[in-house]
């Protein structure tokens, strides 16, 4: 039950810079589509109010009843992406998306907030055991593979290295022996080498991580974005070339411009200044959510923040980092600036449980 005197307790700050990177990501959205017609805006606007009700509600549900839910989450959630391989709607070469009307939904989005939830669940109810027992820490991987190979199949590298990183970054934040990381790591590396050879990693997946290496030896293919992106934002200098009037995106040299390269436009028109003001405003929102996970005493809690913590963390480092040619080309969107309804809902819930959090956790240690 919400009461009066939590409002005092919802960390201002993070919600403030919540409102900001949407009021920026709507602008740079605006921008990349402005050729195109207001249409892609508006339907974002509509998805950023719903996103805002999700919130809310996420912030007066009581946090723990999650725990309840977890179980039904969890198989709704398997549900949901054994249909999109079986009814998906294919697009770009992959089966991602379920068209309801004219309305698409991507569900490997909602996966991540549902393993977020469910394997906080898990964790909090066996920590002990998880700590001393290997076989336990193996029950949470296998809690993972299964959503992720099915994200996989579709194929969607990026969200399965998202899941992976959530999975990675709650098992450090619970307490478990680095050893065992380690040893978890070197095998998917391992894995991934002979999945490589095997073919199981997609041509074209390969074809972007040579790029990243060497984009010049692929610059009319698929080296083409990277180079493009880093020439997008070099040429806006310290101030940018002001609003909407880039000339990389307007002239259709970046491709994508309004999903996976949406940074080229805060770059470019906006120059040094505001990529930097908008990678500090997304530190600061990671830092408020390690502060509220350090301060709240709930096992739950905490660990919901963990993988809330490393959802952004890795969507940000990853999105912004191709663009800059520091990551290779994997598709993850850029919270609150990539157009696409399904994770701005997820970033909406996951923020809106945080803050429910935030404002429960005195509730939770004293009363």
């Amino acid at each position: 039950m919400w009461e009066r005197h939590m409002w005092k307790q919802v960390d201002w700050l993070l919600l403030t810079v919540t409102v900001l990177l949407q009021a920026i990501g709507l602008i740079a959205l605006a921008s990349a589509t402005y050729s195109s017609g207001l249409t892609k805006v508006l339907r974002q606007t509509i998805w950023m109010l719903i996103g805002w009700v999700v919130f809310f509600a996420a912030l007066r549900t009581d946090h723990q009843l999650w725990m309840r839910w977890s179980s039904w989450i969890y198989w709704l959630n398997l549900a949901l992406l054994v249909l999109v391989l079986v009814l998906g709607h294919e697009q770009y070469g992959a089966q991602r998306w379920l068209k309801i009307g004219s309305v698409t939904i991507q569900p490997s989005e909602f996966v991540k907030a549902a393993i977020i939830i469910t394997l906080a669940t898990f964790i909090a109810e066996h920590r002990e055991r998880l700590l001393t027992d290997f076989r336990v820490f193996v029950r949470t991987g296998l809690h993972v593979c299964l959503p992720l190979a099915l994200v996989f199949l579709q194929p969607d590298l990026g969200t399965s290295l998202v899941l992976l990183a959530i999975w990675l970054g709650m098992m450090f934040f619970a307490g478990v022996p680095i050893r065992w990381l380690v040893a978890t790591v070197l095998a998917g590396l391992t894995l991934f080498a002979i999945g490589w050879h095997k073919g199981a990693v997609k041509d074209y997946q390969k074809q972007r991580l040579i790029a990243f290496i060497d984009p010049y030896s692929r610059a009319n293919k698929e080296g083409y974005h990277v180079i493009q992106s880093q020439l997008a934002i070099g040429s806006g200098g310290l101030a940018g070339k002001g609003l909407f009037k880039g000339r990389m995106g307007k002239l259709g040299f970046v491709p994508a411009q309004h999903t996976d390269f949406i940074f080229t436009v805060v770059g470019e028109e906006g120059g040094f200044l505001l990529a930097c003001t908008v990678i500090i405003l997304f530190a600061t929102l990671l830092w408020r959510l390690l502060t509220i996970m350090l301060e709240t005493e709930n096992l739950f809690g905490a660990l919901v923040l963990a993988g809330t913590f490393c959802f952004f963390a890795t969507h940000i480092f990853v999105n912004i980092g191709m663009t800059l040619r520091l990551m290779p080309i994997t598709g993850l969107p850029l919270p609150f600036f990539s157009a696409g309804g399904s994770n701005l809902l997820v970033c909406y819930f996951l923020l809106g449980v945080s803050q429910s959090i935030a404002a429960r956790k005195k509730r939770l240690v004293f009363g």
